[in-house]
């Protein structure tokens, strides 16, 4: 009896010893690269999928590697993508009277495109940082920098194009507000209309509002690389 129970424990310890030691590095490794390389690198896009805590424990230790990627992208959505977002919504008036009555506040939403950038540098001078410091083997370091470079490289460089048309249409609406201003007297809005006697300053108003219209297609088109670089097409 004695004998069968020492058996049984042994059997058990082993069996405990083999479950700890079922998933070796290599094992955790090789999950993690299979990871990046069907649900990530093939994916169109820049979207981050959320592997469940399974597939997190199964990456072991380079669960930690994947966060590099995701805290990126929880910093650039609450600093940069959100408000962004929010400011193209709100900021861009929607006609001429708007552009003459909301000149603070679109001077206001400009400056925060500034601050924008600021935080997209902080949050992937972060990442870097981050990535820097990792121990990658070689068959992981090749797969990981490519998974680095399509969701937060790329993603970078396309918003880093996005700030100066952006800064420039905004800085066009400002100069017509600020033409409209210096000559109120001689502007008479009508509904969404202006009209101006004077030909000289209507000519001036003209090429304002030409500017204007161009700077904000420029805006668009970079704002339609983003997309499509976010979700991919």
């Amino acid at each position: 009896m004695a004998g069968r129970l020492l058996t049984l424990l042994t059997c058990l310890l082993v069996g405990l010893l083999l479950a700890a030691c079922g998933q070796s590095e290599a094992d955790q490794r090789q999950a993690f690269i299979a990871f990046l390389q069907t649900e990530v690198l093939p994916k169109p896009g820049a979207r981050v999928p959320q592997p469940n805590a399974e597939k997190l424990t199964s990456f072991g230790d380079y669960a930690g590697h994947y966060a590099v990627i995701t805290r990126f992208h929880e910093r650039m959505n609450a600093s940069v993508a959100n408000p962004m977002q929010d400011a193209m919504s709100k900021g861009m008036p929607r006609s001429i009277e708007e552009v003459a009555t909301r000149k603070a506040d679109i001077a206001a939403v400009r400056a925060g495109f500034v601050k924008m950038r600021d935080a997209l540098d902080r949050s992937v001078a972060t990442a870097d940082a981050e990535r820097d410091a990792l121990k990658q083997p070689a068959d992981l370091a090749s797969v990981y920098a490519a998974t680095y470079d399509k969701l937060v490289a790329q993603p970078v460089a396309t918003f880093r194009e996005i700030f100066p048309p952006t800064d420039d249409a905004f800085g066009a609406v400002l100069e017509l507000a600020e033409l409209i201003d210096a000559n109120r007297p001689a502007i008479r809005f009508n509904g969404a209309q202006m009209e101006i006697n004077n030909i000289a300053l209507r000519t001036k108003m003209q090429t304002a509002m030409t500017a204007m219209t161009s700077k904000q297609r420029a805006m668009i088109e970079a704002q339609q690389k983003l997309r499509r670089m976010v979700y991919g097409g």
